[in-house]
């Protein structure tokens, strides 16, 4: 449990939650008293939020809450394994985890969205929905388009029509995330993690992908960074560029990690994205209170 009486602790809180319909969603909290902004954090495809742990430490002087979510189907939350029935599920319940993190902790101001790859994702089409609810956003690697042969699309769309649930195994090549060793080492042996993936799930993802590169102009009314790997291998990078050409926003950037792979806060050199993290952060929670230091 956070030891709320020591804003130098770093521990989580963690618990559980029902989402809209009715499954029981785990979180992850780290209050902050006094703090003057909530961070929501969103992971990847396959992961969970304790991969998000150093966070709290990294981030102690930013003034921050942190929350954070094991989407459905992952981590220690419920729901079939990596499926979806429409990717609005998703949608939904982190709008019961925002509802949720209100009446439980009384977070009630807007939030900053931290989205990375599938989560990345997510944040963008939550974001459409509520504007409102968002202070800024900041997206890292998000997965916004994924290199597949046209013939394995067509085949995944005729098994969706007839065996939505099949699971295809190790989606992702662990090397292909970071340089560093000991994180794939990590990375292979979590029990938690899910290196499989849906039919349905890959045809929701990129439906909504779809409707992202359909769309003229992305207009919000809050900030949004962008966080990306200079040698990515996971996700179609060029589709992240485009987005960030669409967007109409108060305030953007977008920062390129050269030689970096797909799990950037996980890389060799991780220290400079955290900078560019905290950079954002500021950015969009504007100067600290008077007398107050970073």
């Amino acid at each position: 449990m956070t030891d709320l009486q020591n804003p130098d602790s770093c521990v989580w809180e963690e618990g559980m939650f029902f989402a809209q319909d009715h499954l029981k969603l785990f979180y992850r909290i780290h209050i902050r008293p006094g703090a003057a902004n909530t961070l929501v954090i969103l992971h990847g495809h396959g992961e969970h939020s304790g991969r998000y742990d150093k966070f709290t430490r990294i981030l102690e002087k930013e003034n921050l809450n942190i929350a954070a979510m094991d989407l459905r189907g992952s981590g220690r939350s419920e729901g079939r394994e990596v499926y979806v029935e429409s990717f609005q599920d998703y949608l939904a319940n982190l709008s019961s985890f925002i509802q949720f993190l209100k009446l439980r902790y009384g977070i009630h101001e807007k939030v900053i969205l931290l989205g990375h790859s599938l989560g990345g994702l997510i944040a963008i089409h939550w974001a459409m929905e509520h504007p409102e609810a968002i202070k800024g956003m900041i997206l890292s690697s998000p997965c916004l388009g994924l290199r597949l042969p046209p013939l394995l699309v067509r085949f995944n769309d005729w098994m969706n029509r007839y065996f939505p649930k099949f699971l295809y195994q190790n989606p992702v090549y662990p090397p292909h995330l970071t340089h560093n060793p000991e994180e794939v080492i990590q990375y292979k042996k979590d029990p938690l993690i899910k290196r499989k993936i849906t039919v349905r799930l890959i045809d929701e993802m990129l439906k909504s992908m779809d409707l992202l590169e359909q769309k003229g102009k992305i207009r919000y009314p809050f900030p949004v960074y962008i966080l990306s790997a200079g040698m990515e291998k996971v996700v179609d990078f060029s589709r992240t560029k485009d987005f960030f050409q669409k967007l109409d926003v108060p305030d953007k950037d977008i920062v390129i990690f050269d030689g970096y792979y797909h799990e950037i806060f996980n890389e060799l050199g991780q220290e400079k994205v955290f900078e560019a993290l905290k950079e954002n952060i500021r950015r969009i929670a504007g100067p600290p209170p008077s007398g107050a230091a970073r």
